[in-house]
């Protein structure tokens, strides 16, 4: 997802797992579903024949793209890659959102989801679920603010979702859960997870519980997935 906080992560973990230039299927673990994910950027760059070359090279399932980010707020191509994807017989299709409370126009939450739900309604947008992306910024260390206030800021854009019926998971991986909303805290608990290990390998084995979950319902098991003229992250859920 966001550029700095990977490599704060596992920029060790990256060298000589995988190349970058080949269809990437992981080391295969329990079976299950792979799909990608991609950045509201990536996904403006995206074509239909792009689309329909990773459902069927890659043997991808399922995406998840970026619908809204920070100060650039609605990703004005989702409507359009969202329809690619369903074109392209992907069986499922979420998109995801990253804010924080110092972005320009995402305060207050209610406000800013309410609009990216309305831009959804109007282009008629078809997805199964929209997942919060709680990561670090990209080169702005002040784009978060206090634990209480940044808990209070996406607790507020969940339950706008909630409230016009639209299902919501986390993305976030523990290093960046308690930076954002510190260790302890567990109030996501009962949504579902997707968290983030580009070790390569389609498996939960190396899943350390955080935030209250004990199991995660998709991995990001690698970050620089690039064929049939597209980038993207790779991702699989049993």
């Amino acid at each position: 997802m966001r550029a700095s906080s990977r490599l704060l992560l596992v920029c060790a973990l990256l060298l000589g797992i995988l190349s970058s230039s080949t269809i990437i299927t992981g080391v295969q673990g329990q079976g299950g579903s792979n799909g990608i994910d991609m950045s509201d950027e990536e996904c403006q760059a995206y074509t239909a024949s792009m689309w329909k070359c990773l459902r069927t090279t890659g043997s991808h399932t399922f995406a998840i793209i970026q619908a809204f980010r920070g100060g650039n707020q609605i990703n004005q191509a989702t409507a359009r890659c969202v329809a690619d994807a369903w074109a392209a017989n992907f069986t499922s299709v979420d998109i995801y959102v990253w804010m924080c409370p110092n972005c320009e126009g995402n305060v207050p939450a209610s406000n800013a989801m309410t609009n990216l739900i309305k831009y959804l309604h109007s282009h008629n947008v078809t997805f199964g679920r929209v997942w919060m992306d709680i990561e670090l910024c990209d080169n702005d260390p002040n784009c978060w603010s206090s634990l209480p206030t940044n808990i209070q800021f996406i607790q507020e854009a969940v339950t706008t979702f909630q409230k016009n019926n639209i299902k919501v998971g986390i993305y976030s991986t523990p290093w960046e859960w308690e930076r954002v909303f510190g260790a302890s805290f567990s109030g996501f608990k009962d949504l579902p997870l997707w968290y983030a290990n580009p070790n390569g390998q389609e498996t939960f084995s190396d899943f350390a519980p955080f935030g209250g979950w004990t199991k995660p319902l998709i991995k990001q098991y690698y970050w620089y997935g690039n064929d049939c003229g597209a980038t993207y992250d790779a991702d699989w859920h049993p």
